[in-house]
């Protein structure tokens, strides 16, 4: 999608939002200013991880209260399978590669996400909004790199992974306040840091990226938790954040701002070694659906409906232009936008087209999904992620119908060869195009 489409959606999106204030008869001051934001974005949480999505062992019961009071999307894609792209995609509504951060950073790199880059944050801010990023940053360790260079203006959190080594840094702002970080406890003190921003700020917009380093190996646990979930130390991972999502929406309710705020819950990518992918195959770092399709739930009381579930596919670069189009922040015209607004879709999960869903690994345009096909014409072997990688002697392309498989245990591409011969045209279109484009170049 170009810019200026991105922006014309924008423009209607202010007729959208009347459409949503017109739904909150019960909190009509919470239509008088455009919402709160927090994006709740855990590390690597995989789509069968909840109970709302069908968790057998672990329970999630925040999170439920959460999706059962809003919208719960089914079918919503990270638009990568890895932590340093995915968290770029998110926050600029590109593609990784686009904006040059197709690959997970590491200790040793010297690069991140360019100053240039205008991320969610940044947008928000210029439109009025207090912002913070508490938690996992992974977009680069460098002082030019870092959260107060992408809109933010207050940073608690990691700069990196915390599989590290050497173990992490926890930093405030740009001072080291623990090294290495105590990482059982940082489910709690990021909560408690985005807890205290929250209180500073509840009069007036705020945009708050609580980004949870857990369920991310190693994982880690305070007493209190550990031993506690029937899912192992995975689970009592997972269990303390929904608990101290729980302490979020409690203070919420405290402010009175529940009304007035907008929370998303959602992940990076699929799951590593441990986690569920519910009925999906592959997992993290793949592109097949359980490395990339992730949970994700919506809920602005008293303006989107509860107990609303979304079908229709969708992808992680969708949220900058949708919160754009519902809090009126000003896209720039500069530079192409690959996410589609959503917001059409909040009033009552009305179905949006959002055109064709592409699936980079690394470098690499994998696959695509337009509708209920999925095409595959590449793949990222990932043994050292998965530890059981799908085998690289399997015959690519391979196409399957999600709608009655969404397992992709079927292949259909000799059944369809137009189909095949049409969707691998569209790849090498977008890709060229994409890699014509690095860094806004065209």
């Amino acid at each position: 999608m170009t810019v200026a489409a991105t922006r014309r959606q924008v423009l209607q999106g202010a007729g959208v939002l009347a459409g949503l204030a017109t739904m909150a008869q019960a909190a009509p001051a919470a239509a008088r200013r455009a919402p709160n934001v927090i994006i709740v974005y855990c590390d690597d949480l995989g789509y069968g991880d909840l109970s709302c999505y069908g968790a057998p062992l672990i329970r999630t019961p925040v999170v439920d209260r959460v999706a059962a009071g809003g919208m719960r999307f089914t079918t919503m894609y990270s638009a990568s399978p890895l932590c340093t792209p995915s968290r770029a995609a998110l926050l600029t509504g590109c593609y990784a590669p686009r904006v040059n951060l197709p690959y997970v950073l590491d200790p040793r790199d010297t690069n991140g996400l360019a100053p240039s880059e205008v991320t969610i944050a940044a947008y928000l801010r210029e439109a009025g909004y207090a912002t913070a990023c508490v938690g996992k940053w992974h977009l680069g360790a460098p002082p030019r790199f870092r959260p107060d260079k992408h809109g933010f203006d207050r940073f608690y959190g990691l700069l990196g992974s915390n599989d590290w080594n050497p173990s992490p840094a926890l930093y405030d702002g740009d001072r080291v306040v623990e090294d290495p970080a105590d990482q059982p406890s940082l489910t709690r003190r990021y909560t408690e840091q985005a807890v205290s921003f929250i209180r500073d700020h509840a009069d007036r917009p705020f945009f708050l990226y609580l980004a949870h380093t857990m369920p991310h190996a190693p994982l880690s646990v305070e007493p209190e938790f550990a031993g506690r979930s029937a899912g192992g130390d995975y689970g009592d991972a997972v269990e303390a954040v929904d608990h101290y999502l729980g302490v979020l929406l409690g203070e919420l309710d405290r402010l009175g701002i529940r009304q007035d705020t907008m929370v998303i819950f959602t992940s990076d990518n699929g799951p590593w070694y441990v986690g569920g992918t519910g009925p999906f195959s592959g997992r993290k770092a793949e592109t097949y659906e359980g490395g990339v399709r992730v949970p994700f739930v919506l809920s602005w009381p008293g303006t989107v409906p509860a107990g609303v579930t979304y079908t229709e596919p969708a992808c992680m670069v969708d949220v900058l232009p949708t919160l754009a189009a519902i809090t009126g922040a000003r896209l720039r015209d500069d530079r192409v936008i690959d996410g589609t607004d959503l917001s059409a879709a909040l009033p009552g999960a009305r179905p949006v087209d959002r055109g064709d869903i592409f699936f980079y690994s690394r470098e690499d345009c994998n696959a695509v999904r337009r509708g209920r096909w999925k095409l595959h014409v590449k793949r990222f072997p990932g043994p050292f992620y998965t530890g059981r990688g799908f085998s690289a002697t399997e015959e690519l392309p391979q196409l399957f119908d999600l709608d009655r498989d969404p397992e992709e245990a079927y292949d259909l591409s000799t059944r369809h060869p137009g189909l095949v011969a049409a969707l691998t045209a569209r790849i090498r279109e977008f890709d060229e195009e994409l890699q014509a484009d690095r860094g806004h170049r065209s």
